[in-house]
C-alpha cells in the first residue's frame, strides 16, 4: 500500500541550507563572481585532482550562483521531492540525495572540465526517481500523476532543453538523472518495515564520508600527473591531469588549470642553451611573460633565491616568489641540461598553496627528443 503523509523534512532541510550557503556567499544580493563560487564549493577539476578537494563533490550541490537559479532548482525539488519523500521511508530518501548528489558532481568531474554548482542534478535525480519507483511499485489511482512513467515526458523535454542551452551541465544532470532511476528501483514505500532502508542509508553514508576522505589520504600524491604532453623542441613531459594548454612557441610551452586568481597553477616548458645563471633564467621568463600566468595583477617584482642542486640528477632548482599588484605567487623552476642544450620546467602556484615538488616530479617524467646516430 502507498500513502503520501507527513512533512518532507530531508527536502525542507536540503533547501535551507542551499538557501544559507547562497547567504553566506552573498549570493542574495546579485551573481557571484568565480572566485566567490571557487571560494564556497563550486566543482572545479583540478582543484579536485590537483588538490584533493572531494568535499566539492558534495558542496557544488549545495551552493548557487544567484537567488534565480536557486528558486529554479528549488521548485523543481520541493514539488517532485517533496512528495516522494512523503511517500518512501526516509532513510531511502536521504540515501537517494546523497547517491544523486555524488553521482552529479562525479559525472560531471568526468565529463567537463567547467565550473559547475546548482541543485539540478538532484532535482533530475528526484524525477528519476519518482518515475522508477511509480514504475516498479506499479503505483496507481491519482498518485500516477506523481509516480511512474507519465514522468518521462518531462524528463525528456528538460534534459533536450538543457542540451540545447549554454552553459549547462548535462554531464551533471545525467549522471544525477541515471543515480536516480537507479536509486528508485530500490526505496521502500513508507508503511514498509525500514530495516533495508538502514542498509541502504548506511551505505550511501559510507559512500559519502569514503569519498571526503580520498582526497586527504591522496594528498601527498598530488596532483596527477597525466599522459605525455608537447614540449618544445621535440620533447614530451607529463603535466597533470585536465591543465590546457595556454600559450605554445618553438622554444617556450605553457599549461594551466584554467581556474584564476587564487587557484591558478601553470606550468611552463622552456629550452634554453644552458643551465648557467639559472636565477636569472627564472627572473628573466617571469618578467618577459610569465607574470600574466600568476595572476597576481601588474608586476612588481622577482624576488629569487639562490639555487640549489636538484632532487633530480643533474638538475638545478631554484625557487622565488612573484610580486604583484594584486597579491603574490610562488615559483619553482629545474632545469636539466643535455646535448648542448637545456630544459626549464618552472611551475607558478598560489602563495597559499601547500608545496608540492611538482616541478621537480614533472621534471622526472621529461623525454628528450631522438637524436640519430651519426652515419
Amino acid at each position: 500500500m502507498l500513502a503520501v503523509s507527513g512533512v518532507p523534512w530531508v527536502t525542507l532541510l536540503f533547501l535551507l541550507a542551499c538557501a544559507w550557503v547562497l547567504l553566506a556567499a552573498g549570493g542574495m544580493r546579485g551573481a557571484l563572481s568565480v572566485s566567490g563560487l571557487l571560494a564556497y564549493g563550486a566543482k572545479a577539476t583540478p582543484l579536485i585532482l590537483d588538490r584533493g578537494e572531494t568535499w566539492r563533490l558534495l558542496s557544488a550541490n549545495l551552493l548557487h550562483k544567484d537567488l534565480l537559479h536557486l528558486a529554479f532548482n528549488a521548485f523543481a525539488i520541493w514539488n517532485v521531492g517533496g512528495a516522494l519523500e512523503r511517500a518512501v521511508r526516509p532513510a531511502d530518501y536521504l540515501a537517494l540525495i546523497i547517491f544523486t548528489a555524488l553521482s552529479t558532481t562525479v559525472a560531471s568531474a568526468v565529463g567537463a572540465d567547467s565550473i559547475s554548482l546548482g541543485a539540478s542534478g538532484i532535482a533530475f535525480g528526484v524525477l528519476g526517481a519518482s518515475a522508477t519507483f511509480g514504475w516498479r511499485r506499479a503505483v496507481r489511482g491519482r498518485l500516477r500523476a506523481h509516480f511512474g512513467l507519465r514522468l518521462l515526458p518531462w524528463l525528456f523535454a528538460l534534459f533536450l532543453a538543457g542540451l540545447g542551452s549554454a552553459g549547462v551541465d548535462n554531464w551533471g544532470h545525467g549522471g544525477g538523472l541515471l543515480a536516480g532511476a537507479a536509486c528508485g528501483l530500490f526505496l521502500s514505500p513508507r508503511l514498509w518495515p525500514g530495516e533495508a532502508a538502514a542498509r541502504r542509508l548506511a551505505g550511501a553514508t559510507g559512500a559519502l564520508l569514503g569519498t571526503v576522505s580520498m582526497g586527504m589520504f591522496a594528498a601527498p600524491a598530488l596532483p596527477v600527473l597525466g599522459a605525455a604532453r608537447e614540449g618544445p623542441l621535440g620533447s614530451s613531459v607529463q603535466v597533470p591531469l585536465a591543465w590546457r594548454k595556454a600559450a605554445s612557441s618553438p622554444e617556450e610551452i605553457s599549461y594551466t588549470n584554467g581556474l584564476t586568481t587564487l587557484w591558478r597553477s601553470s606550468v611552463t616548458l622552456l629550452s634554453a642553451s644552458t643551465c648557467r645563471g639559472a636565477s636569472d633564467l627564472a627572473r628573466g621568463a617571469v618578467a618577459r611573460n610569465l607574470w600574466r600566468l600568476a595572476d597576481v595583477g601588474a608586476l612588481r617584482g622577482v624576488d629569487v633565491a639562490d639555487p640549489q642542486r636538484g632532487h633530480v640528477a643533474g638538475t638545478v632548482r631554484v625557487v622565488a616568489t612573484v610580486l604583484g599588484e594584486d597579491g603574490q605567487a610562488h615559483l619553482e623552476m629545474v632545469c636539466a641540461e643535455r646535448d648542448r642544450t637545456a630544459l626549464a620546467v618552472l611551475v607558478l602556484q598560489p602563495l597559499s598553496e601547500r608545496p608540492t615538488g611538482l616541478a621537480e616530479r614533472i621534471a622526472r617524467t621529461v623525454r628528450w627528443p631522438v637524436v640519430p646516430a651519426a652515419p
